[in-house]
């Protein structure tokens, strides 16, 4: 244990973890009977490190819904009691909010940096914001960083009980308190002494509460989430009349399709022509967040945001006859799904489900790719909770998890000629089908040949490659992505040898947790291998294997003359509440298969005669 003397009191701390700044808080979420909402945080960081520092920067959100209302920051020497520095609202810096995509934006923020040469230091920090809409309250996370000791922490909510709160608790430890009073709810929590956090920790483990409104109001459309349905019906409402398209537009729309034998193929053609012709931008202002431009501007501008495009797309289906609902889903790269149990926003995305009649699964359109076929979503919107928009209202679906070996298969074959000096000529055609060709597709779109060859050479299994000439072939079979990679090559140093012997180091491709994404994968590895002359093999073994429930791995070896043939077959079916631990096991078992140098015997008297 370490004792930090603060004013003029012991102070205890742990020295594992190690403790950068320690954080007293208090917010404040007052929602008024106009629906507007008036938020105070008052923050008191104790700065122990130089490392600490960056605890105490603060950032503040605004935007035409959002505005800041006051400012005061202090920063004072704990053991003389004197301020050092202070600043206003004034003194704050400002920068906007955006993406490369983004260009139509007004998200933006200040903020304020502190600097310090002494420890430890206080800083007081005191602001308030107000936001017209109520549609959207943040969520009251007590931790704000790792190595941070919060000794204590408050949020109170004051309501109108016309308009009510829902919340729902995540890992809190401390008590809640609320009172009533004159048509008012006060609800107080309150953590105290919460764990320091390290980098290690796992989101679901953090502490936080997610609150949500009953009652709602954004403009002038009002709402309720008591249930999806809810939520839903307001969206339908504040999109409705926006679908409308210019009469010569939708009877080009008409034209388009009108040789379509199906429904499918009648999306394929429309999806495709909003793929070629209109591009994707983000258009963030005010109440533009959630609201989508007319489908008649987006034919108009020849661009549009997510729910823009998505928009314009059902609009044509409808031309054409064909129903489809515009559907909000939390996007992103491994992103968490929603909490379910709690009706409120927490969506950042649009997508659009198209239901046939005629077919068990409906069809999932991401509007902003320019590239995915129709009825494929990628690992953006994969395997996650939705809600689907319709007339009636909507409800909660989930899009597909693509689990299966069709849409995580992988068959490569390379045939190898080791010369006599070590180094060897590769041949090799990898054939790539589902989930695993959206990164061949960013490859062949977004970098040039050079960049191509490069990340080839990278990402072989086998070291020391340099490819010589590549060919890369992006195809699909309705929403089934494919891609064909060919290429030839020379490796380096693909076997070792001395005097005796011939040592050929591992070169089946490692399986990584990543590619067990979709607790599926159909892998087929086969190497023809041609050594420089015919040898005896010490340390073939003919079959290994790992056979377990949804688990079949096998590596088989076997020489012929001067032919070494190596395949390996993996056939995963994993169940969906298989763990991060037990992926990471498995993993480890299966490359562990093959992953020893193979050993050869010269025949040295030939060698000799030659």
């Amino acid at each position: 244990m370490s004792i930090i003397i603060f004013q003029n009191s012991p102070l205890i701390v742990n020295e594992d973890p190690v403790i950068y700044s320690l954080l007293e808080e208090h917010q404040r979420v007052e929602i008024l009977d106009n629906y507007h909402v008036m938020r105070t945080i008052e923050r008191k960081h104790t700065i122990l490190s130089q490392e600490g520092l960056r605890h105490a920067y603060t950032s503040i959100f605004y935007d035409r819904l959002n505005s800041i209302q006051n400012f005061e920051l202090e920063v004072i020497d704990p053991l003389s009691a004197k301020t050092l520095s202070k600043a206003k609202l004034k003194d704050m810096s400002d920068a906007a909010i955006n993406s490369r995509s983004s260009i139509f934006d007004d998200n933006r923020h200040k903020y304020y940096e502190v600097s310090s040469s002494k420890f430890p230091v206080v800083v007081k920090v005191k602001y308030e914001t107000k936001a017209s809409t109520n549609f959207q309250l943040a969520d009251w996370i007590p931790v704000h960083n790792y190595h941070q000791k919060v000794t204590q922490s408050t949020l109170t909510v004051v309501y109108p009980e016309t308009i009510g709160l829902r919340y729902k608790e995540l890992n809190l430890l401390g008590e809640r308190t609320e009172n009533i009073e004159a048509g008012k709810v006060e609800m107080t929590w309150l953590e105290r002494d919460l764990p320091v956090q390290l980098p290690d920790l796992k989101k679901e483990d953090d502490h936080k509460l997610i609150l949500a409104p009953l009652n709602f109001s954004l403009g002038e459309f009002s709402g309720k989430m008591e249930d999806w349905a809810g939520l839903a019906e307001w969206q339908y409402k504040l999109n409705e009349g926006r679908n409308s398209l210019p009469r010569d537009f939708a009877e080009k729309v008409k034209a388009m399709v009108s040789d379509a034998d199906t429904e499918y193929e009648k999306i394929q053609i429309l999806y495709s022509y909003l793929q070629k012709n209109y591009r994707y931008v983000s258009i963030q202002l005010g109440i533009g967040g959630w609201q989508t431009t007319s489908a008649a501007d987006v034919v108009k501008y020849a661009y549009g945001d997510c729910k823009g495009l998505t928009n314009l797309m059902q609009a044509m289906l409808n031309v054409v006859g064909i129903k489809s609902n515009y559907t909000l889903v939390y996007a992103g790269k491994n992103a968490d799904d929603i909490e379910t149990d709690l009706p409120s926003n927490q969506f950042n995305h649009v997508i659009l489900q198209v239901p046939l009649p005629d077919t068990e699964s409906p069809v999932w359109l991401e509007c902003t790719s320019t590239s995915l076929p129709a009825g494929f979503l990628g690992e953006f919107t994969r395997n996650r909770h939705v809600l689907v928009i319709n007339e009636e209202g909507g409800s909660l679906s989930k899009t597909p998890a693509y689990n299966t070996d069709y849409w995580n298969a992988v068959h490569s074959t390379s045939k190898v000629m080791v010369s006599n000096d070590g180094n060897a000529s590769i041949n090799s055609e990898i054939r790539v089908e589902g989930n695993f060709v959206e990164q061949m597709l960013m490859v062949k779109q977004y970098l040039d040949t050079r960049e191509q060859r490069d990340y080839f050479n990278r990402n072989s299994p086998v070291s020391g490659l340099i490819i010589k000439d590549y060919t890369l072939d992006i195809g699909r079979e309705d929403s089934l992505l494919s891609a064909d990679l060919r290429y030839e090559g020379f490796i380096q140093k693909f076997v070792q040898n001395t005097a005796k012997r011939m040592i050929l180091k591992p070169f089946l491709g490692k399986v990584t947790e990543e590619m067990l994404a979709n607790n599926s994968l159909n892998q087929i590895d086969e190497y023809q291998i041609e050594l420089p002359e015919i040898m005896v093999a010490e340390n073939l073994s003919e079959q290994l294997f790992i056979k377990e429930e949804g688990i079949h791995v096998v590596l088989q070896t076997s020489l012929s003359g001067k032919m070494l043939t190596v395949t390996r077959s993996i056939n995963l079916s994993l169940k969906d509440d298989v763990g991060e631990e037990s992926k990471s096991d498995l993993v480890k078992r299966i490359n562990s298969l093959g992953s020893t140098n193979f050993y050869f015997t010269k025949n040295t008297i030939t060698s000799t005669h030659e």
